[in-house]
């Protein structure tokens, strides 16, 4: 049961995560294929098994980042209102995932609210993580663009 490996669910009981695998289904990409689109209804989440998924946000992807280790998580707007996907996510090779659809998470936590509380938790802490990195790239992208472009006096 791959799905125990997640991140998201990290120290959530073998029972709950068990529940969430019954709802989950695998799923095959190839590379170059979206998984979905900026704008599209989030109704699931996912969880990487293997491959590789470059993430894009933003007008002609302002904000890039890969999600390229086993066990990690996106499309993560599935588990928050309005349920709307606000990037892109496309495969960069030949990639396995698991499709968690919302309403099946949703009824595993209402079952388990104190595991659906840690999950949400954890959900939290790889959105600040992931806001850390956007910061951090917006950041040097900004230095370098004023290294290249000093202003004049004068």
């Amino acid at each position: 049961m791959f799905i125990k490996e997640a991140d998201l669910f990290h120290g959530v009981g073998v029972q709950t995560v068990g529940e969430i695998a019954m709802e989950s289904t695998e799923k095959t990409y190839g590379s170059g294929e979206a998984v979905f689109n900026e704008g599209d209804p989030a109704d699931a989440f996912y969880v990487l098994v293997e491959g590789a998924v470059e993430i894009s946000i933003g007008e002609k992807g302002a904000i890039n980042f890969m999600v390229g280790r086993p066990g990690e998580v996106f499309g993560w707007a599935a588990l928050v209102d309005p349920y709307v996907r606000t990037g892109a996510a496309r495969c960069t090779a030949e990639t396995r995932v698991l499709r968690v659809p919302k309403d099946g998470m949703e009824r595993v936590m209402r079952r388990h609210p104190e595991e659906g509380l840690r999950i949400m938790r954890h959900l939290t802490s790889i959105l600040a993580q992931r806001l850390r990195f956007a910061y951090q790239a917006a950041s040097a992208e900004a230095t370098l663009m004023a290294a290249a472009n000093p202003p004049s006096y004068g």
